[in-house]
């Protein structure tokens, strides 16, 4: 915030008196930022599988390491890990990796972990770490659903970026215009 201030600053202080250094500076600050926002666009869209891989491995870690231990063999397993699984699956209202509840349901195991019922609510896990859902079971594979909030809020994250960077753009051009005026005076 206080370095947004100071931009503003610069640009009221040129602008209110007429230097054009500070001008000149305002001008080379919001262009190396209007670069700046370009190239992070251009990462984000030529990059955006390897983010999307490497969250998937994480989550599919962290999913496996749940299911080793309350579905398969009773692996070890941290109670912060089996927090976050079970919330990620709330908040996101997803369950299992892929294909929803039957992921969970392997080695004759019909229950789910709370996360993936409505009614959980984020409340302690219970010492098995699966229930039976009273009410409503996410049917959604958590995979699918944040890749399809990817792409939703993609787009709009995008569209934001692109009119912050016209209206600096204009900000420029009004800077390199002040100056012209001036020296013409």
């Amino acid at each position: 915030k206080q370095w947004y201030q100071r931009r503003v600053a610069i640009t009221a202080g040129g602008a209110v008196t007429g230097k054009s250094g500070l001008l000149n500076l305002y001008f080379v600050v919001v262009l190396i930022v209007v670069i700046l926002e370009i190239v992070v666009i251009i990462l984000g869209i030529v990059r955006k599988a390897d983010f999307v891989e490497a969250t998937e491995e994480k989550a599919e870690e962290l999913f496996d390491n749940y299911k080793s231990h309350y579905v398969v063999d009773n692996g070890d397993i941290d109670a912060d890990v089996a927090l976050a699984v079970n919330t990620a699956q709330f908040v996101f209202e997803c369950c299992g990796l892929v294909d929803g509840p039957s992921w969970w349901k392997t080695n004759g195991n019909t229950q789910v972990p709370p996360g993936c019922c409505s009614e959980w609510g984020g409340e302690d896990l219970p010492a098995s770490g699966l229930m039976t859902c009273a009410e409503t079971t996410y049917d959604v594979g958590c995979t699918q659903k944040v890749n399809d909030m990817a792409d939703e809020f993609g787009v709009v994250i995008i569209v934001v970026m692109v009119v912050i960077i016209v209206f600096e753009l204009l900000c420029l051009i009004a800077a390199c215009y002040s100056k012209k005026q001036e020296m013409v005076a």
